[in-house]
Order: structure tokens, then C-alpha cells, then sequence
């Protein structure tokens, strides 16, 4: 399978691009070091009321964990991460010594990228392409399921039920079919998020960090 990215300038106008075809650079793969979601849950908490859709922050709520990469990575990850071995990130996740971040790694779909020794698959991810300061990790899936920071989920909560019921104990979708039906479901309203999406194979290392 060739990397794919879905173009959307318009709604439902959806166009199928290669790489070279992408304005700006990017990396397919690459370490992360993001904020654990039950960090950025508490942040959040004051924002909304107990009775928000979907797994949105609630006080007398359940967490449900969303583990994908919009968690912040623009913040911790140093620009040059992509050039890290295995042992650098690893390394440098642990000079941070901050028991609030985790490392994680990413592979866009289709890319022929190696994943890494002892990264565990978690699931599938729907955003923006991240890297080379093109992308700040924005997902389709946590900003309207999880973490509406930007334009948020439908008011009604019901739009995304059937896929919203299809994600994984990590917040994530378990194949690529279903993450792209999501994404052109999304793509097709008219107050999603216009420009470049991918989907991410996102992985977490098999032993604790």
C-alpha cells in the first residue's frame, strides 16, 4: 500500500495526493513525545459539564483514554526528532523526568518506514501530516471525540455514534479502512477542519518508560 494523502479544499470535495505532490515537508515517521491524555483530561475538565457527548471531559464521567498523537507533540518533541535513533529518544525522554509526558511513535499509512524494536501497535489515527513544522498534531478523532479544542464535535453528540462505538480501549481505530471512512465522513461537514489529512499507525514502546 502507497502513503496516501486526502486533500480537502471544499466540502465533500475530497482528492487523493502522493507525497510529492504534499507542499511541505514532512516526516512519515518519526518519535513523539506528547502529554498523557489523563493530564490534558484534568486541564480540560473546566471547560465542559457532565453531560458532553462522546468521551469530551465531564465530571461525574468515565474516562475513556485517547492515546493518538494529539497530544501536544509540537511542544515537547525537539524539531530534529525524526533523525533520533530508538536509544536518543528513549534517552531523551528520560532526561525530561517529567512523569506527565510519554514517548510515543508514529508511521503514516503506507509508508515502507521500519517500525522500531519493541513498539507495540495501539491503533489508528486520523490528522494533519506532522514534521518540519508543517503540522502541530491535530486529529480529526480527539477533537471531536475526545478533546474539542478546535472545532469540536456536533452539538447533539450523535453524528459520530457508530464510529465513536468502533474505537479501541486506546481511542483509536483498529484498521486503516475504518479510520479513512472516517475521515470522509468528517471531511464531508461543512465545519470540519479544511487541508491536509493522513492517517497514523501510532505505537507505544512494550515496556514501561
Amino acid at each position: 500500500m502507497s502513503l496516501k494523502i486526502y486533500q480537502c479544499e471544499t466540502e465533500s470535495k475530497i482528492k487523493i495526493i502522493s507525497q510529492e505532490d504534499y507542499p511541505w515537508e514532512f516526516t512519515q515517521s518519526q518519535f513523539c513525545i506528547v502529554e498523557k491524555y489523563t493530564s490534558l483530561y484534568k486541564k480540560a475538565l473546566n471547560r465542559f459539564d457532565q453531560n458532553t457527548p462522546y468521551a469530551l471531559p465531564g465530571r461525574d464521567k468515565e474516562i475513556r483514554i485517547y492515546n493518538g498523537i494529539d497530544r501536544e507533540p509540537a511542544e515537547f518533541t525537539p524539531d530534529d526528532m525524526d533523525q533520533y535513533s530508538a536509544d536518543e529518544a528513549m534517552a531523551y525522554y528520560k532526561e525530561l523526568n517529567n512523569d506527565n509526558l510519554e514517548l510515543l511513535f508514529y508511521r503514516m499509512t503506507g509508508s515502507e518506514d521500519e517500525v522500531p524494536a519493541n513498539m507495540r501497535f495501539i491503533g489508528f489515527d486520523v490528522g494533519y501530516p506532522f514534521g518540519m513544522g508543517c503540522g502541530d498534531g491535530f486529529s480529526a478523532v480527539c477533537d471531536c471525540m475526545f478533546l474539542c479544542r478546535w472545532h469540536g464535535c456536533d452539538d447533539k453528540g450523535t453524528e459520530f455514534l457508530k464510529e465513536f462505538q468502533q474505537l479501541n480501549e486506546n481511542g483509536l481505530f483498529d484498521s486503516a479502512e475504518t479510520a479513512v471512512n472516517y475521515l470522509y465522513h468528517y471531511l464531508s461537514l461543512d465545519w470540519s477542519e479544511r487541508g491536509y489529512f493522513c492517517v497514523f499507525e501510532i505505537y507505544e514502546p512494550m515496556c514501561e518508560t
